[in-house]
C-alpha cells in the first residue's frame, strides 16, 4: 500500500484549512482521507491523528531525507 500525503494548503475554504492523504492499494483500491481546521498546522494533525488511528502511518523516503 502506497500513501500520498498533500502538503500544498490550496484548498483552503473560507477561514477553513482541509489536508488530504490518499491511500492505493495493489489491487488498485484507493481511499481518500479528508480533515479541516481552523489552521493549516490544526487541519494537518487531524490528519496525522486519523492515519495513526487507522494504523496508515507514512513512511519517508530517502529522496525526501534531505
Amino acid at each position: 500500500m502506497e500513501l500520498y500525503i498533500n502538503g500544498e494548503w490550496t484548498e483552503g475554504q473560507g477561514n477553513s484549512y482541509i489536508a488530504e492523504a490518499i491511500a492505493c492499494s495493489e489491487n488498485g483500491n484507493h481511499a481518500t482521507i479528508y480533515t479541516v481546521g481552523s489552521t493549516a498546522e490544526e487541519a494537518n494533525a487531524k490528519l496525522m491523528g486519523a492515519l495513526g488511528e487507522l494504523r496508515l502511518t507514512p513512511e519517508v523516503s530517502k529522496k525526501d531525507e534531505r
